[in-house]
């Protein structure tokens, strides 16, 4: 009887089911079935080791992360020869002679002459095409005479042209050196000079815009003379190239060169916190000027005073993103605005002291709007016009949105005899450090 006949009899007659498989049973070729039936199950077992094998090499990671497992061979490479060489040696297993090939690597650019000449000579183009935005500011106070010799830090400071507003070509430097300063010179790129006047002053981060008159540059200067390109900071990284424009050593129109040696660093000042980029190039102590990079954008202002308390030479300045809202409030004649808290982020250890979360006010300082509305030190400010502050960068965010003359809606908690932080509330004017 053949299998496909007793199939179809199977499908008609499902009672014979049983009958067809007793006559199996005794069928003549149960030996040969009996044989594949082995050779059947042996190919199931292979196809599932198959499996089992595969299933074990994806999940292996998983279980010796979590039950632990052999740590694997670690292989440190050797040392290459820096020339390909033939020879023999001893193998280190059974001490037999043994020849050797050695593999020289791939050789780098050697820096000549001729190379360092040409990277002496970019960072000079650069220099050079970003030096017409550079200008002399100069003050003159009651008695002096433009005559005399001024040019040195006592008198003056370096800063960039930022702005043509149509009637006033814009610069940003550092506060006249000289206090309550009678007259004000400016000297651009080419040595022309004019006068000019203070526009707007923020003494908090020692920052001022100047003016000086479209109206009485002349047709000459204006073809001397450039607007700097303000870059992104925020892209500044340890090790970049960084050129310092201005008077790196105390004198004008001098540059010199190095590396960003720390590309960011946050300085607590009043009311914020503000980004510093330190380089690796030596400075004097009264160095004014910027840093640009290798694109000739400006990534930094000047400020050797944040390194006064490190005893440190080496040029620093505020990171230009950081600022730029200042210098555009200060370029329109507008003040900064400026509460006067001093303070630090409360962190998750002060948290778990019992603190509550904001920002801890380490100093008020003398005088100032905030030491008006009541606020203490030690106070923790929660809330700015019922927006939560968790930290500094929020509370100076909405800060610097404000004007003088508006009222502010401050929201802490004060510690009391007991321990115990209770609520207080505060309205504090805004104010201009001037």
């Amino acid at each position: 009887m053949d299998e496909r006949k007793i199939s179809e009899d199977e499908q008609k007659e499902p009672g014979e089911e049983y009958s067809f498989l007793q006559e199996v049973i005794k069928d003549e070729r149960s030996g040969k079935r009996l044989r594949s039936g082995i050779l059947h199950m042996i190919a199931l077992g292979f196809v599932f080791g198959i499996v089992a094998c595969f299933s074990f090499q994806i999940s292996k990671p998983w279980i010796e992360n979590k039950l632990g497992g052999d740590p694997e061979q670690v292989t440190i490479p050797r040392d290459e020869e820096e020339e390909t060489e033939e020879g023999t040696g001893k193998d280190s297993e059974n001490g037999e002679d043994v020849q050797q090939t050695v593999t020289a690597p791939e050789e780098r650019p050697v820096l000549d002459s001729e190379s360092y000449r040409q990277m002496l000579q970019s960072l000079k183009d650069v220099a050079r095409d970003s030096a017409d935005s550079i200008v002399e500011i100069t003050g003159l106070s009651e008695g002096e005479d433009w005559e005399e010799e001024l040019s040195g830090s006592r008198h003056s400071v370096s800063g960039i042209i930022v702005a043509d507003n149509g009637q006033e070509l814009l610069i940003l430097g550092r506060v006249c050196p000289v206090k309550n300063a009678e007259r004000i010179r400016v000297t651009f790129a080419g040595g022309d000079r004019y006068e000019a006047v203070i526009k707007a002053s923020d003494l908090n981060l020692g920052l001022s815009v100047y003016a000086v008159p479209r109206a009485s540059i002349s047709e000459e200067t204006w073809t001397k003379i450039g607007t700097a390109v303000l870059g992104n900071s925020n892209l500044v990284t340890a090790g970049d190239t960084a050129i310092v424009l201005g008077k790196p050593f105390g004198y004008a129109n001098a540059f010199t060169y190095g590396i960003i040696s720390l590309d960011r660093a946050d300085v607590t000042f009043l009311d914020g916190q503000y980004e510093v980029v330190y380089t690796d190039i030596s400075g004097s102590e009264g160095a004014s000027g910027v840093l640009v990079n290798m694109r000739g954008e400006v990534i930094a202002v000047v400020n050797q005073e944040l390194l006064e308390e490190d005893g440190r030479g080496q040029i620093a300045g505020y990171g230009i993103s950081d600022i730029k809202d200042v210098i555009e409030r200060l370029s329109n004649g507008k003040s900064v605005p400026y509460i006067g808290i001093y303070g630090i982020n409360v962190t998750e250890d002060m948290e778990g002291e019992g603190l509550p979360r904001g920002i801890y006010v380490k100093e008020v300082e003398t005088d100032s709007p905030a030491m008006a509305a009541g606020i203490q030190n030690g106070d923790i400010i929660t809330l700015m016009d019922n927006i939560e502050i968790f930290d500094i960068d929020g509370y100076h965010n909405i800060l610097k949105k404000k004007n003088q003359g508006d009222r502010v809606a401050l929201k802490g908690c004060r510690q009391g005899a007991g321990g115990e932080y209770v609520d207080i509330d505060f309205s504090v004017t805004v104010g201009a450090k001037k």
